[in-house]
């Protein structure tokens, strides 16, 4: 009988053997190195991010980072470079995802790598180049370490190319394949990414992201929808009439047939801390001035979309009427068309729009937005002096000093939409010489500490301007409220302890979430005073504005947005909050909705097919509304 060669893989020297040993010591190499690289990354967002990671599914994770292992060895194809480079890349990603997780209360999805630019807005000087070379060193390492000479390496390219292509072509079927293998809670990301790890959660929101893009509702779910909207629901003039108790005597007497001019404050991370309690909050920080007329307003608030955070999203529903509804900032990936919103609208009837905000114009994608919603003018960064400023933010009374001088110049004798966004009081909340601390917090909490004082100086300067602005101009339409409540810590910081907030975001109250997006609002109608508006979600805030301005007897894109009768819906990213006389219900989005959140859900489905129609999609809805005018 022949016998058989058997490799001897003792000899070094055998090629076969020497192959072999290769791959297995490669193979070994990077798996070892990933188990640590996974579990150091775990282990960091366990104890400096406070995330509680559910680490019963540590394997996905793991098995995750593995494949980019995987394809950067393939690439680089050099096991130091290629550890190198899957070190770069991982700890990289875990740890931004931990940042924002732990500020925003959200993970890493595909809207952010579109977006990574304005990450460099929030900052300037050293910690801007800082930050650059951060999120760039992922890229650049890849280029450096990659052998492009290699024709192996263009092979490999070609590869991941043709297989992102297919993922591109098939990203539906994918999409109900990776939900049925590893389950998706819309209203629930962090805990999807807890459940995946942050490789398959980004993998999977992008194929989501994929799915979606050209996916337009057709004209027939269009009419459908428009067809629901004249439902049993409680308009805006109702709501005005019904509420604002304190003018009820002057109601009937008109305050001018002449347009009256409108101004829009949007404060940055204005709310009341005094609800904190004393413990955190030993003396109020707001003027008894503002007090009383928040009073005077029944202590109305805005029902605001975002959390610490995502201040384009607040704006978007202000300007626009219509709730964002998804876990990304609309000004950069979804509005994508010339829309009647409120600029236009009042544009179209005369006005002078005006938009402005002391920061950089591109930040969160304003320039085009602000454009395409209808403003005429945009005031930015360059168009102000600086001087004032604490830590890069300009002071609320040299920014409103400044906008009034510049506004003569740019309405030419018409009516003005105003709409003025404010930037002191942002994150972190510097202090400086010029402006000394004017209030203790409570407890060591720095920056609770440094919140306090910013909003001390922001509330006098708002009330100052106020009421020259009341003065000069009495019978223009004043709004104004906070965009969100302010960050004051990880995980949403001293707001968990004072709320007693659950780990888990899927077990907070409805009364929780409606604390979490609620802000001070207050309305001034001219000379009849404040306005009552007990709770109003920021969305209705463009139908509210054309009611007092007498302007809502014609159907606008605005009345598609009204609530069911007696309640009102707040969504918040993947879930929302139905409002009732009964209180505030958390409601999840998806099939799963209980009984109480099926009015609301449907209405929630409604809205969204119109908010892709009108904003990205073919605009079938508008074409009607201007036929039935």
């Amino acid at each position: 009988m022949q016998s058989v060669d058997v490799v001897d893989c003792t000899n070094l020297k055998t090629n076969n053997c020497s192959l072999l040993w290769h791959v297995v010591v490669l193979t070994a190499f990077t798996i070892a190195f990933t188990f640590l690289v996974t579990w150091a990354c775990r282990l960091i967002l366990d104890y400096a991010f406070g995330l509680n990671l559910l680490h019963e599914f540590w394997l996905r994770d793991f098995l995750g980072n593995l494949l980019i292992a995987f394809l950067c060895l393939a690439l680089v194809q050099r096991l130091g470079r290629a550890l190198l480079l899957t070190a770069i890349v991982v700890i990289g990603f875990q740890l931004a995802n931990g940042g924002k997780l732990s500020v925003l209360g959200t993970p890493i999805s595909p809207d952010d790598f579109i977006n990574v630019q304005n990450l460099f807005y929030l900052t300037d000087g050293w910690k801007r180049i800082a930050l650059m070379i951060i999120a760039a060193l992922p890229v650049i390492a890849a280029v450096l370490l990659t052998p492009f000479r290699r024709v192996s390496t263009w092979a490999v390219m070609v590869a991941m190319a043709t297989s992102t292509l297919m993922i591109v072509r098939y990203s539906e079927p994918l999409q109900v394949a990776l939900d049925q293998q590893f389950g998706n809670s819309v209203w629930n990301q962090p805990e999807n990414f807890k459940k995946r790890g942050l490789a398959l959660h980004i993998a999977q929101e992008t194929v989501r992201t994929l799915a979606k893009v050209g996916k337009y509702p057709d004209q027939s779910s269009v009419l459908a929808a428009l067809g629901q909207t004249s439902s049993d629901s409680t308009t805006t003039t109702e709501r005005i009439n019904t509420t604002n108790t304190t003018n009820t005597a002057t109601e009937q007497t008109a305050t001018s047939q002449t347009a009256r001019n409108v101004h829009i404050v949007v404060l940055e991370s204005f709310f009341d801390p005094v609800t904190l309690g004393p413990e955190w909050v030993p003396e109020d920080p707001l003027p008894a001035s503002f007090r009383s007329l928040w009073e005077q307003t029944g202590q109305s608030k805005a029902l605001s979309p975002v959390f610490g955070g995502y201040t384009a999203n607040a704006e978007f529903e202000t300007l626009c009427g219509f709730p964002v509804t998804e876990n990304a900032v609309f000004f950069e990936g979804w509005l994508r068309r010339d829309v009647p919103c409120l600029p236009n609208v009042l544009a179209q009837a005369g006005y002078s729009t005006i938009a402005s905000h002391p920061n950089v114009p591109g930040f969160w994608n304003r320039t085009l937005a602000y454009n395409l919603v209808g403003f005429d003018h945009y005031l930015s960064k360059t168009d102000f002096d600086l001087t004032d400023s604490v830590g890069g933010l300009l002071l609320d009374h040299s920014y409103y000093d400044q906008v009034f001088k510049q506004l003569d110049t740019l309405t030419d004798n018409k009516p003005i939409l105003n709409y003025m966004l404010t930037y002191h009081g942002h994150l972190p909340y510097p202090t400086n010489d010029q402006y000394p601390d004017k209030i203790q917090s409570g407890r060591n909490a720095p920056l609770l500490h440094g919140y306090l004082n910013q909003i001390w100086y922001k509330s006098r300067d708002l009330m100052s301007r106020l009421q020259t602005l009341r003065a000069n101009d009495p019978s223009a339409i004043i709004v104004i409220f906070g965009d969100h409540l302010p960050f004051l810590g990880p995980n949403y910081g001293v707001y968990s302890d004072v709320l007693n907030l659950p780990d888990d975001r899927a077990d907070f109250t409805g009364e929780m979430l409606e604390y979490l997006v609620s802000t001070p609002l207050i309305v001034i109608d001219g000379e009849r005073g404040p306005v009552e508006l007990g709770k109003l979600p920021i969305y209705r805030l463009p139908a509210l504005i054309l009611a007092l301005l007498d302007d809502d007897k014609h159907e606008r894109i605005f009345d598609w947005t009204r609530n069911p009768k007696d309640t009102l819906i707040r969504p918040v990213y993947g879930m929302h909050i139905n409002v009732t006389a009964n209180g505030a219900q958390a409601c999840p989005d998806d099939l799963s909705a209980p009984p109480d959140c099926k009015d609301s859900a449907s209405w929630l489905a409604r809205t969204r097919l119109l908010i892709s129609d009108v904003f990205t999609g073919k605009q079938f809805s508008l074409r009607q509304l201007q036929g039935s005018t």
